[in-house]
């Protein structure tokens, strides 16, 4: 057996299309690292620069810490010290100037006497010193936010479901969120590097998934084009050694593409980012309410175990479409749809039922930190059912019967002919 995987793994590793597709995706996935502007990124969306992470690093760290009253109670302080400043504020005449500009536009005096931010200087405005309050600020309201949220999400599912599914849902809502808001404890610190190892995620299914439909699309295909697999199957391990040394290697090669590019990213962004943040919080309430008590190193762990499970359901699916394919070519194609069309067409189509569908395709899988960003839920057998569990189940089922039924499909084809 050990044989036959070496030959399998020769014969689908040395080829000169597999060595291109290498080199393009690994430039590929370093330019990302370095260029990348990720939309739903946690925390940042901007390309890496060393002087941008020296300042990020040193303006935050000084903030770490946990959010409690002591902590929301300092950044208050440190923003009033600012705020309430004389030196920090335009003169007499021009307070009046401003106050009767913005009695013109609409605005009340009790308004505008209440809010000191109108009086100050624009060079005290756009002060860094100003600035790097803004993040430690939407972290003081961690709470009240996860609060809000759970409350929002549970107003939702009575209102649209109502019954009993409706209650349970809502109340699955409060719950995560209430522990949020009411037992969690927060942790604010400078976080770069994980965020920008979370949104690496996203560009899996363009490496790891590229290079398998490449590397793994022929491995039963091409004996049909080739007219090698009766030849091949009525040898003396051809009916089940083969197969089992063709279905091993392509689980082998998948697992060491994906642990060497995982593997690339960690090095290279906490070499460029910093490894700091570990313990802290990942939520963006805007774009992220995540209702998981994850810490970014424990979301990581999440997600890269959800990611396996897509490299396991990618690869099944890649295998068993091969078995169905009359030649490399058609396998190649069909692969390469099922890999990066839902990807394609889940940024055409936002709608929940539609976007709750992608969720279980492969590709989605893969990537494993879109499934946590959200509160998602079934409700199924009068129990709620959180969304990642039901994907993780799904996946393995469906990779069990792909891998099965692509033996049992090439095995017949060698029957029939």
């Amino acid at each position: 057996m050990k044989d036959l995987i070496g030959f399998e793994i020769r014969k689908s590793v040395f080829r000169p299309m597999v060595f291109v597709i290498l080199v393009i995706i690994l430039f590929y996935n370093v330019s990302m690292i370095f260029y990348g502007t990720f939309d739903n990124e946690p925390t940042y969306g901007m390309p890496y620069s060393t002087e941008k992470v020296n300042q990020l690093r040193q303006e935050q760290l000084e903030f770490a810490g946990f959010i409690d009253e002591k902590w929301i109670q300092n950044i208050k302080e440190t923003k009033d010290a600012i705020l309430y400043n004389p030196a920090n504020h335009i003169s007499e005449v021009e307070r009046k100037e401003k106050t009767e500009e913005l009695l013109a536009r609409g605005l009340s005096r009790e308004m505008i006497d209440s809010n000191i931010v109108f009086f100050l200087k624009e060079e005290v405005m756009n002060s860094r010193e100003l600035q790097l309050l803004e993040g430690p600020e939407a972290a003081s309201n961690f709470y009240r936010s996860a609060n809000e949220i759970g409350q929002e999400k549970a107003n939702h599912y009575r209102e649209v479901y109502g019954g009993e599914k409706g209650e349970a849902l809502a109340s699955k809502a409060e719950e995560m969120y209430g522990y949020l808001s009411d037992e969690y404890k927060a942790y604010y610190d400078y976080s770069w590097g994980w965020s920008r190892l979370h949104a690496m995620q996203t560009v899996l299914p363009f490496t790891v998934g590229v290079l398998l439909i490449v590397i793994l699309s022929p491995m039963f295909s091409q004996e049909y084009a080739r007219k090698t697999d009766s030849l091949i199957l009525s040898g003396k391990y051809g009916k089940n050694k083969v197969i089992k040394a063709k279905i091993i290697t392509a689980f082998l090669l998948s697992i060491l593409s994906w642990v060497m590019m995982q593997l690339i990213n960690i090095v290279m962004i906490f070499t460029l980012f910093g490894a700091e943040g570990a313990r802290s919080f990942l939520q963006n309430w805007a774009q992220n309410p995540n209702p998981y008590p994850f810490t970014y190193m424990t979301s990581y762990f999440v997600i890269t175990a959800m990611s396996f499970l897509g490299l396991i359901f990618l690869t099944s699916t890649i295998l068993f479409i091969s078995s169905r394919s009359k030649g490399s070519v058609t396998s190649l194609v069909t692969a390469g749809v099922v890999v990066l069309f839902p990807i394609t067409l889940s940024v055409i189509f936002t709608g929940e039922i539609i976007t709750k569908i992608f969720m279980f395709m492969p590709t989605k899988v893969l990537i494993g930190v879109d499934h946590f960003k959200n509160f998602d839920a079934f409700y199924i057998f009068d129990k709620v059912i959180m969304l990642p569990w039901a994907i993780a189940f799904v996946s393995v089922a469906l990779s069990i019967l792909m891998v099965i039924g692509a033996y049992f499909s090439f095995k017949r084809h060698q029957v029939e002919n």
